[in-house]
């Protein structure tokens, strides 16, 4: 008796922020401690879920049956995210996070076809009958080479901040946004020179 294919996964096209969204999930990386958010498998699933990743739990269900599967494909997971955040923050590309980078894409499913579904498109994609770490990060992969190779690469930028170098989308009119955020990382840029400023100033006597 023969079994039919599991059915194709219908998966939605990933945003371009997907990507650096799993950058950014090491933050304040220009500090003396970095703050790490992925510190086990099951937060880096939690995220995956969080961000709308199709399968976590049955991914969940086999890595309590399998942890050191869970453990090397974690490590696998930090990996390629530095690398997306190399290839994303440096000005020159090297060959070796680009080669990580395309055997990422290799193990990930063909975009065989777009498809229309209820809330928009989905890629149809050829079929998986047990958890695939590779296919559960494939949306980020594609984000990150989506982004790449398209025109928005260049809105790509680093918080100005030396110690915060979060990854964002630069959509103002002008290009020339600098912070990930005003009321955070542009506020104390502000603080700072106002201080800078002032810190000379004799004592007003009144």
């Amino acid at each position: 008796m023969t079994h039919p294919d599991p059915p194709p996964a219908l998966l939605p096209p990933p945003a371009d922020h997907l990507s650096l969204d799993f950058a950014n999930t090491l933050f304040w990386r220009g500090a003396t401690m970095p703050q790490e958010t992925l510190r086990t498998p099951t937060d880096l699933l939690a995220w995956l879920a969080g961000a709308g990743m199709a399968g976590t739990d049955a991914m969940q269900s086999h890595w309590q049956a399998a942890p050191q599967a869970a453990e090397t494909a974690y490590r696998v997971a930090l990996d390629l995210r530095e690398t997306i955040y190399r290839i994303l923050a440096e000005p020159e590309l090297a060959l070796d996070d680009l080669a990580v980078l395309n055997r990422a894409l290799a193990a990930a499913p063909e975009r065989r076809r777009l498809e229309p579904t209820a809330t928009g498109w989905a890629w149809r994609t050829e079929p998986w009958s047990a958890p695939n770490f590779h296919h559960l990060l494939a949306p980020i992969v594609w984000s990150a080479a989506d982004l790449l190779a398209g025109p928005r690469r260049t809105r790509v930028r680093t918080c100005a901040n030396p110690q915060c170098r979060w990854l964002f989308l630069d959509d103002s009119k002008a290009g020339t946004r600098r912070w990930c955020s005003m009321s955070s990382c542009g506020n104390r840029a502000k603080a700072h020179r106002h201080y800078s400023r002032t810190r000379g100033r004799p004592a007003n006597p009144n």
